[in-house]
C-alpha cells in the first residue's frame, strides 16, 4: 500500500479531450485533401477548430486505456462523419468571415 507521501507525490492523471485531438487530425486531413487552394492563417485554423468543437460533444480521458476506449467508440458509432460535417461547416463560416491575421 503506498504511503501518504507517495500518494501526494504521484503526478495526477492529465485529463484530455480526445475530441480535440480527433478534430485537429481530421481538420489537417481536410485541409490537405479537400481545401488545397486557399491557405488559412493559424488564427483562422483555431477559429475553425473552436467553432466545430463548440458543436460537438467532449470525450474526456485520463489514460491511454481511456483513449483506446474512446477510439473504439469513434469507430463503432461512426463519430468521424459528425466531426467532418462540423469541420466543413466551420471552414465555410471562417472562409466567409476570416479574421485576416497571418
Amino acid at each position: 500500500m503506498p504511503s501518504t507521501l507517495e500518494t501526494r507525490l504521484k503526478k495526477p492523471a492529465r485529463v484530455t479531450n480526445y475530441m480535440e485531438e480527433l478534430a485537429g487530425d481530421l481538420l489537417e486531413d481536410l485541409l490537405d485533401t479537400e481545401y488545397k487552394g486557399p491557405r488559412f492563417s493559424p488564427s483562422n485554423i483555431q477559429d475553425i477548430k473552436a467553432l466545430a468543437l463548440n458543436r460537438l460533444w467532449p470525450m474526456y480521458a485520463t489514460s491511454e486505456a481511456g483513449k483506446s476506449f474512446l477510439r473504439r467508440i469513434v469507430v463503432e458509432d461512426k463519430v468521424e462523419k459528425d466531426v467532418v460535417r462540423e469541420l466543413r461547416l466551420a471552414i465555410n463560416i471562417v472562409r466567409a468571415n476570416p479574421r485576416n491575421q497571418r
